[in-house]
């Protein structure tokens, strides 16, 4: 594959604990046809930002860039409209994570042998749910955010139709892989082949101890997202993407006032969360 290359986005939100770990096994974990690894800090009040300039010295093609708003979905906004330069396969991570040995090259030539793929998803290789997640991209062809890359040519398609990621949307995996899967234009209907994976290649992270106050608040917290997601995603599906609102604070408000007048069941460990969640997105 003389010439073609691919590039690596980090988004970061307050990761001050792992983003030395997650940056250097990036490094560990690449070849020539890196161009650069662009880390996105959005809205981060930790010392993310001090490590990150000391990790520069270390690595050459690692670049920063600071956005004032602390939400995932104006970050990927940003860098397909924005930032992404001109690169055959574009790699999305997380920056709580570590990956597996030379994870991006054999997912780069894997998917650009695979002419009818839109995206290649990494696979957890850690984790208490691991089989069933590895599942759900082998047998649901879905993407994860800690890992998964895409082609220049889908990058294309989300320019050309515009497509962006409502600011607020908490089920961020779920709309990506349904534009990846629907060219950016069939949000209900799956197009045989668009994502590719190998077994052998992904991620993999610190499992949660549940005798940690931290670790516990941490995990709740994920849950609550994922369950404001579901209740968002509702909504969204009755729209084309084209459709898509720029922000989700009317549905969020739908939301909220449905789950007040009880219209909406949830369970009590959760309830405080998801409206403290929709509430701070208001």
């Amino acid at each position: 594959m003389p010439n073609k290359t691919y590039s690596i986005v980090m988004f970061a939100y307050n990761e001050e604990k792992n983003i030395e770990n997650s940056v250097n096994s990036v490094f560990d974990n690449i070849d020539d046809k890196l161009t650069h690894l662009i880390v996105i800090a959005n809205g981060c009040t930790d010392n993310t930002i001090g490590k990150l300039k000391i990790l520069k010295e270390k690595h050459k093609k690692l670049s920063v860039v600071e956005l004032s708003i602390g939400d995932k979905c104006n970050a990927w906004n940003e860098y397909t409209h924005n930032i992404a330069k001109n690169c055959d396969v574009h790699f999305f991570i997380d920056a709580d994570v570590q990956f597996t040995e030379q994870v991006f090259p054999k997912l780069f030539k894997k998917l650009i042998a695979t002419p009818q793929a839109n995206a290649i998803a990494g696979l957890p290789f850690s984790g208490r749910n691991k089989k069933y997640y590895r599942s759900l991209v082998t047998k649901r062809s879905c993407l994860f955010g800690n890992c998964y890359g895409v082609k220049k040519e889908f990058l294309d398609l989300v320019k050309k139709n515009n497509f962006r990621l409502p600011k607020g949307l908490c089920w961020i995996d779920s709309a990506i892989t349904k534009a990846v899967n629907g060219d950016v234009q069939h949000q209900n209907k799956n197009i045989p082949g668009r994502v590719t994976y190998d077994v052998e290649c992904g991620y993999k992270f610190k499992s949660l101890n549940p005798f940690k106050k931290d670790d516990r608040n941490l995990y709740f917290s994920r849950i609550a997202r994922y369950a404001t997601g579901k209740l968002q995603e509702k909504h969204l599906e009755l729209l084309d993407f084209k459709d898509w609102p720029l922000d989700l604070n009317q549905i969020n408000q739908k939301i909220l006032e449905a789950i007040q007048h009880g219209k909406i069941r949830i369970p009590f460990y959760l309830k405080s969360r998801i409206l403290k969640r929709l509430q701070k997105q208001l």
